[in-house]
């Protein structure tokens, strides 16, 4: 069951390899244009990784910085002076805030739904499976603030925020082990992953293409956040193999009934900043489009992100 402590750094004392509190959290505001994904890996190897991600009015503007990180474990605020995440209460409300040259913005990001414990899954944790994981949760939230543009043809607006958001917040020895030794580009679809964000619920499932792997998610509402029962993904992807055109999702709720969401419009993507310990190194190439969804059966509209990602990592090194 994930408690409040879990907001916080976990304990890496006993872990030689790279072990690290991993946050992300979406920007997905339509009537701003504003399209985002803020993460951090805090690491037991003395550093964390800051990351803002963006697609503003339909122009990518990336901001990354490795930076010391005491080894022991705290309770943040986390910063390298330019991002800063902060919990303000914890499982209910965390704060963002961002300084930079090109962009700017103060928000605030408080739960819809209660959170919901990976663990609860329908056949528990599916990543204790493939890779020393400590722990998950995931929470659906209400992004509030102000987004300043200081760069570009709109330098000087500060636009208002008012939209559903994502969260999660792992912690793990992910990326611990060496990468194979030949680099390769094969263009395998990996897992799906995403935030669906309707009126009145929010659904979030993590699965692979391979039908006999663990399957983990929800679906958070007025009822609470409560394991879905299983589900798949059917994918379209361009012809150079790794951008997404469309997501159909087969969900099968907590009570049995089976609903398809499809992905709709496509706002933009932005791919995820993840290393080992190697900054040249690309171990994993995951992908965060920001879509329009459609529930089938009802017509019900939304929004959010459609996660993915494509194997193995490509370009393999940085230079």
């Amino acid at each position: 069951m994930t408690t409040a402590a879990d907001e916080y750094r976990h304990d890496q004392a006993d872990v030689e390899g790279l072990w690290a509190d991993t946050l992300w959290v979406s920007v997905v505001d339509r009537e701003a244009n504003v399209f985002g994904i803020i993460h951090f890996q805090l690491t037991n190897k003395g550093y964390a990784r800051y990351e803002s991600l963006f697609v503003i009015d339909g122009v990518q503007q990336q901001y990354g910085n490795k930076y010391p990180l005491a080894i022991e474990s705290d309770k943040g605020p986390w910063t390298d002076g330019v991002l800063k995440y902060e919990v303000v209460k914890p499982l209910e409300e965390i704060r963002i805030t961002f300084d930079w040259t090109r962009f700017a913005f103060d928000l605030t990001f408080k739960g819809r739904f209660p959170v919901f414990d990976y663990d609860d899954s329908v056949n528990g944790n599916p990543f204790h499976v493939s890779m020393e994981a400590g722990g998950h949760f995931e929470q659906a939230m209400h992004c509030t603030g102000d987004f300043e543009i200081r760069g570009g043809p709109c330098k000087g607006e500060t636009r208002k925020l008012d939209s559903w958001s994502h969260r999660d917040h792992s912690w793990s020895a992910r990326f611990s082990d060496e990468p194979a030794w030949e680099p390769t580009q094969q263009n395998i679809n990996g897992h799906y992953w995403p935030s669906i964000q309707l009126p009145n619920s929010h659904i979030n499932i993590f699965g692979t293409p391979d039908p006999a792997a663990r399957i983990g998610g929800f679906i958070s509402d007025d009822k609470g956040s409560r394991a879905l029962l299983g589900g798949s993904c059917e994918w379209l992807m361009s012809d150079n193999g790794r951008d997404l055109v469309a997501h159909r999702y087969t969900l099968e709720m907590p009570d049995g009934e089976t609903i398809h969401v499809k992905t709709g419009r496509k706002h933009g993507q932005v791919k995820l900043w993840l290393r080992g310990e190697n900054d040249l190194e690309n171990v994993f190439d995951c992908y965060e489009p920001f879509f329009d969804y459609e529930v089938e059966e009802t017509g019900e509209q939304g929004y959010g992100v459609s996660e993915y990602s494509v194997m193995g990592p490509w370009p393999k090194w940085l230079v």
